[in-house]
């Protein structure tokens, strides 16, 4: 299969199985797709009378925020980086 080749991957997320269609390589999908799986799994066990679509939102809220923290943090040494890499090559 060539590098850019959609294909789809059927996975299971917190009981449902859907195909996942996309260029990206199958396990690293069915490994993403696991990630989601326990989250929801983890939410629903905190707080048992939470609807899915609920479930759903609250996972999304909290992977965006390990997405925003993760950012801010390369962010940040790319900046300390870049300043190192200043000051040795203009001393």
């Amino acid at each position: 299969m060539t590098e850019n080749q959609s294909q789809s991957t059927e996975v299971e997320i917190f009981g449902n199985t859907y195909t996942i269609k996309g260029n990206e390589d199958p396990e690293y999908i069915r490994e993403l797709a696991k990630y989601v799986s326990q989250q929801m799994y983890a939410v629903t066990h905190q707080t048992a009378t939470i609807s899915p679509g609920k479930a759903a939102v609250l996972v999304a809220l909290n992977v965006t925020d390990e997405l925003f923290k993760t950012k801010r943090i390369v962010e940040e040494k790319t900046k300390e980086l870049t300043e190192k890499v200043d000051r040795c090559l203009n001393s």
